[in-house]
């Protein structure tokens, strides 16, 4: 069964129940209601009647020609009420029971109950009749003698039924129309999300889901539009890196080939020079295979960190003597500065964060002109619970749209070099997933100098106890 049918049965289900409790609440509560209603206008008249009886009872000391009185008394309390209209068929049909001050029926409209007599319970509902300061009998009119309502009574209440049954069935075809223009907007939004990832699973990742509205069901097609974005972003980087892996792998792969045959075909004399030329390329081939696959070892959350205490200043300035001597070679100034108080420690991994500054000193040193400057500082944010790592140079620099595409695999700010001599776009990958590994940030920005600046962020050690 479809979502929509079902939502649609829950609904009918959920109205048709709300309406049958609410009819037999209304039912019960109307009909009590209306008896205690009737009641007390019976107790009104009773009252009246009363006053009219004693006054009879305090002329002639006694009950005797009450019967042929009682069937007067209706007109005889009208003249007492100002004028106003009434229905004398109604009135004269209402019947009047009067007892005396022994219990004894004297007088009844119907004459069923006249001469029986009844137990001062039976009479507790009826209205006392006093003459002479005294009670000398009791009255009970309609409801006070009979609980059941009068015909006129129950179709005034089967007319209030059956307006309140009218009334319920508009309002619940209203309620279930409501439902389902809201049931076919949240089954059209699940079924166009339901859709679009069918087309996602067969390839399609332009798929788009319409948001409308502000509520939980936009939300949902946003998020599943985020979605579709990053798994298309992610499908083209997969083709990109397919493809410049292609690239950089055709290169030396070509040259061992030409090497190769040509020593198959006498071309090339099979000798030392030769043989070395070919395993340089097979080891240039090897060390790209290798950085492949540690990013992918890296991504793929399988690096396992040897977490220890580590001195951020201590770390820069060893990442910087393996520099010195290629440093002297170019004439250029290498220097490490650090913060003069102590440094907080971080906690990570000493070869892998020392991999990192490897890195970026050698993009460093390898963009740095002649005479220039690489620094490295230690130091820490605007709060002591980070510690900074910043390699800073006088070279060229980045233009601001590439500084967060130098992170990107493959990627060189300038395409038309080599691989020797632009490298090949790994190494800033690498740095930044190890970063990222130990909850840290890599950016890149300009120097004082107006060179290339990368900023290490990591968090600082939190030493026990403090």
């Amino acid at each position: 069964m479809k979502l929509r049918t079902r939502l649609l049965l829950i609904l009918c289900a959920v109205v048709l129940t709300g309406s049958l409790f609410t009819f037999v609440f209304f039912r019960a509560a109307s009909r009590g209601l209306f008896q205690t209603y009737i009641f007390s206008g019976d107790r009104e008249k009773a009252e009246r009647y009363a006053t009219l009886l004693g006054e009879f009872y305090s002329e002639r000391k006694s009950w005797s020609g009450v019967q042929e009185y009682i069937f007067a008394i209706p007109r005889l309390a009208l003249r007492g009420m100002d004028g106003r209209i009434q229905d004398m068929s109604t009135l004269t049909a209402e019947r009047i029971v009067l007892a005396d001050g022994e219990g004894i029926i004297a007088g009844d409209t119907t004459r069923i109950l006249l001469g029986t007599g009844h137990p001062p319970r039976h009479l507790a509902g009826g209205t006392p009749v006093m003459a002479d300061s005294r009670r000398v009998g009791t009255v009970l009119v309609g409801s006070m003698i009979d609980s059941s309502l009068t015909d006129s009574a129950e179709a005034f209440l089967a007319a209030m039924t059956r307006a309140f049954i009218a009334a319920a069935l508009v309002s619940g075809l209203l309620a279930i129309l409501l439902g389902l223009v809201f049931t076919l907007r949240i089954t059209r939004t699940l079924g166009a999300i339901s859709g679009g990832a069918g087309r996602i699973g067969s390839g399609d990742l332009m798929v788009r889901i319409p948001v409308r509205g502000k509520d939980e069901l936009a939300d949902m097609a946003a998020s599943f539009n985020r979605m579709a974005e990053e798994l298309e972003k992610l499908e083209e980087a997969k083709r990109r890196l397919i493809a410049d892996a292609a690239h950089e792998l055709r290169t030396p792969l070509t040259l061992v080939r030409g090497a190769v045959e040509g020593m198959i075909d006498g071309v090339f004399p099979v000798d030392m020079v030769t043989l070395k030329s070919v395993h340089e390329e097979i080891l240039r081939l090897s060390r790209l295979v290798d950085t492949l696959r540690e990013i992918e070892f890296i991504e793929s959350g399988e690096l396992q960190l040897e977490l220890e205490s580590i001195d951020p200043a201590d770390l820069a300035r060893r990442a910087a003597a393996l520099f010195v001597k290629a440093a002297r070679e170019k004439d250029i100034r290498l220097s490490v500065e650090a913060r003069a108080a102590g440094l907080p420690g971080v906690r990570g991994d000493y070869l892998r964060l020392g991999q990192v500054l490897h890195n970026l000193l050698a993009n460093a040193l390898r963009y740095t002109p002649r005479g220039g400057r690489i620094r490295i500082t230690a130091g820490t944010g605007m709060e002591e619970t980070v510690v900074t790592l910043t390699v800073e140079d006088s070279g060229p620099g980045i233009p601001g749209g590439e500084r967060e595409k130098v992170f990107e695999r493959f990627y060189r700010l300038d395409r038309a070099r080599s691989s020797e001599e632009g490298g090949r776009g790994l190494g800033l990958s690498i740095a930044w997933e190890i970063v990222k590994a130990h909850g840290g940030t890599l950016t890149a920005g300009v120097s004082g100098w107006g060179g290339a600046a990368f900023r290490v962020e990591l968090p600082a050690e939190v030493k026990s106890g403090s």
